[in-house]
């Protein structure tokens, strides 16, 4: 026991230097193993929302694609910024969930498909949105607003997520001639490799009346997906706020 309070500081000092090392070692492992939890509850709400838009290489099209795939996308990343926010008001939650999707996105891709089903890895290869998550969590730090970030940061991800992939995209949109008609090589990998399980007659690849409006597809997918992506940044925002946070908090004051 401090019998001064100079002894009362001094001993502050040394437990609050032993003990910050497991503070520290603690949450690095509290964040390393909640990595994958997080990144698979991202995984799934994108194969509930987006599915097969998200899957194969000839269904990433230039309407429904970049339209649905950044509000399934979205969601988790938003729950755990609104987290990440209230515990050290630093915005790193997209960013964190997006790393974690797109490592557990990868492993599965290649031990489920190229490794037992022998799939070429490159018709099965996922989107990745760590960009776009940069984004989102950068417009947080500079406005500290949760719905400016919901607004230009829906924008930023739904562009940012289109021109990441669209690198990777580019190649497989090459036209190609296939029993005399003009198709892309995406096209050509969906023809060669059956998928059994697809249910081709609902296919809506490239379908719609969006060319009658400007005659443009992409732009027009863009805007509406920007703001699709703003509804599903409040969607994770709500999970956070009312399904996490409020359990929580409500345990909390029990104990």
């Amino acid at each position: 026991m401090a019998r001064t309070a100079q002894e009362a500081a001094q001993l502050g000092a040394l437990l609050n230097k032993k003990y910050r090392y497991f503070d520290y070692k603690w949450d690095l492992v509290f964040w390393v193993t909640a990595l994958p939890v997080v990144a698979a509850a991202a995984d799934i709400t994108k194969l509930l929302f987006a599915g097969d838009w998200d899957f194969w290489t000839d269904w990433k099209d230039r309407q429904w694609w970049m339209t649905i795939t950044p509000f399934a996308m979205i969601i988790i990343p938003s729950a755990l910024q609104y987290i990440q926010w209230l515990a050290w008001k630093f915005p790193t939650g997209c960013t964190y969930t997006a790393v974690g999707l797109w490592l557990v996105s990868w492993l599965g891709r290649w031990l489920q498909w190229d490794v037992f089903v022998n799939y070429p890895l490159n018709f099965v290869w996922p989107a990745t949105i760590v960009p776009a998550a940069i984004f989102t969590d950068w417009i947080l730090l500079k406005t500290r607003s949760f719905i400016m970030t919901s607004i230009l940061g829906g924008l930023a991800f739904t562009i940012g997520f289109w021109v990441a992939n669209y690198i990777t995209l580019a190649p497989f949109l090459q036209p190609v001639d296939l029993m005399g008609s003009i198709v892309t090589l995406a096209d050509v990998q969906g023809v060669s490799y059956l998928r059994s399980a697809t249910p081709e007659y609902l296919r809506m690849i490239e379908h719609g009346t969006l060319r009658s409006f400007l005659e443009e597809t992409t732009l027009v997918a863009l805007v509406f997906g920007a703001t699709l992506c703003t509804f599903g940044y409040w969607v994770g925002q709500a999970i956070a706020r009312w399904l996490a946070i409020w359990p929580i908090m409500r345990f909390m004051k029990k104990v």
